[in-house]
């Protein structure tokens, strides 16, 4: 149930955020949604760091705020020692099928249970919804050593009007917020993961990877990994380690399947733990 604090945010949040025109067309309601939701900023820089709820049709969606209500209830039950923060492909570590493609929980018990992990991965969220779920209870009280955000791959894949740098001020802006509300915690932030959704977006990506790389050289709490290169087999993407084209019906390879889960994993583990994991 949506606690009244959140829908208390929600409803004064469509109230009083001014009339923009949207990037783009707004999924059809479901009736299952019922706060109407802020209208969409027509700013293209605006939209990704102005925390914002999911919306489609007009309204909030309420199995997201659902998600983030449990999220906060997980957070409450710590402590936590190691916290990540993302999108479906975080939140896909959840997932115990169905087999052999997406079995994703055994990699999280493996490399990251004992150290005490948090998962905060919410599936569609953008760097904006991020930003709320930060803001609206579920970093309320962490105290991690470590941080790892992935973000960003639905801010240039549904935000087409969006350039990378106004998807880098994204992520800074949720680094920002991380590192305000969990002061004490190293963040590492991941590139995004390589696609095969359009060549601009494939574009888009290894540009705002580059200027967040850039932008956190010398900085004493930000690490920046770059995971391209596991995807790509002499030089391009390997299809056959995203679950996506192996679907009914088969969709863009943006999900890595179980073995690529596995290697994105390791690669952090080491990151973060070395030869101690």
């Amino acid at each position: 149930m949506t606690s009244s604090r959140s829908l208390a945010i929600l409803l004064f949040a469509a109230s009083t955020v001014g009339i923009c025109s949207a990037q783009q067309a707004a999924p059809a309601h479901n009736p299952a949604d019922t706060v109407a939701a802020p209208a969409p900023i027509a700013d293209t820089a605006l939209r990704q760091t102005m925390p914002a709820p999911q919306s489609r049709g007009g309204f909030i969606s309420a199995g997201w705020l659902a998600h983030h209500e449990r999220n906060i209830v997980e957070a409450n039950s710590g402590p936590y020692d190691l916290v990540f923060v993302g999108d479906s492909i975080t939140d896909n570590f959840h997932k115990t099928g169905p087999a052999p493609e997406q079995v994703f929980k055994p990699i999280w018990d493996k490399l990251f249970a004992s150290h005490h992990a948090l998962n905060l991965g919410v599936s569609g969220d953008s760097t904006q919804h991020v930003l709320w779920r930060l803001a609206n209870g579920e970093s309320d009280g962490l105290t991690p050593s470590n941080v790892v955000l992935l973000i960003g791959t639905n801010n240039t894949w549904h935000d087409s009007k969006a350039s990378a740098q106004d998807v880098v001020g994204g992520i800074e802006a949720v680094v920002s917020s991380l590192h305000t509300r969990m002061p004490k915690a190293k963040i590492l932030v991941l590139g995004i993961l390589p696609t095969d959704v359009t060549p601009a977006k494939t574009e888009k990506d290894q540009s705002v990877n580059g200027a967040i790389a850039k932008f956190y050289v010398g900085s004493t709490f930000v690490r920046t990994l770059d995971l391209q290169s596991l995807f790509l087999k002499n030089g391009v993407l390997d299809l056959s380690i995203f679950y996506d084209p192996k679907t009914t019906p088969p969709g863009h390879a943006v999900h890595p399947n179980t073995s690529g889960q596995l290697l994105w994993a390791e690669a952090v583990a080491d990151a973060l733990y070395g030869s101690a994991r």
